[in-house]
């Protein structure tokens, strides 16, 4: 969870069990104020409402597809082509989508979905996995993912914008 200090606005990620107390006291680290964070001030994560989305894809064609797409419904998107930069720019950006594909180079999508959900800070993203249509792993990405964590390469036109409503439906 994200709270903002009311003297300097400055956003504060909290463990969300902390604010489930009442008349906790923070201390930000920036001006030193000393604050009790207010219902309204308290942010669900870093990710909401940003309109980041990162798109982790080895094949180009796909990923100008899918940036076109979600520049034409008021998304911001970035991109990238293997496993070790998705982490690194999940880190520097906080999206509060990750499309990646399941067979990604250098480090597969599932692994990077691991690794992310293991920080305090990105474990609050959610993740779209792509899946090609002729891949041999298609039968276990359905067993593991839930129907609406995962898309066919195919069908990327026509179910993208609504699999991410649903997905933030879901928070």
């Amino acid at each position: 969870m994200v709270v903002r200090c009311p003297g300097c606005r400055i956003r504060l990620g909290v463990d969300k069990e902390k604010l489930i107390f009442n008349n906790i006291l923070f201390q930000c680290p920036k001006c030193k104020n000393i604050f009790v964070p207010e219902r309204h001030l308290v942010l669900q994560n870093k990710t909401t409402g940003n309109g980041k989305i990162l798109i982790a894809h080895s094949n180009p064609s796909l990923v100008n597809e899918m940036t076109a797409l979600l520049k034409n419904n008021g998304y911001q998107a970035e991109v990238s082509s293997d496993g070790i930069d998705a982490i690194i720019k999940v880190v520097k950006e906080f999206p509060f989508l990750v499309i990646i594909e399941v067979d990604l180079p250098k480090i597969n999508g599932f692994d990077v979905c691991r690794r992310l959900r293991l920080t305090a800070k990105t474990k609050g993203i959610e993740f779209l996995f792509i899946v090609s249509s002729n891949s041999e792993r298609h039968k276990e990405i359905q067993s593991q993912c839930c129907p609406y964590n995962y898309i066919e390469d195919y069908r990327i036109p026509e179910l993208l914008i609504e699999k991410i409503d649903l997905l933030k439906q879901k928070d």
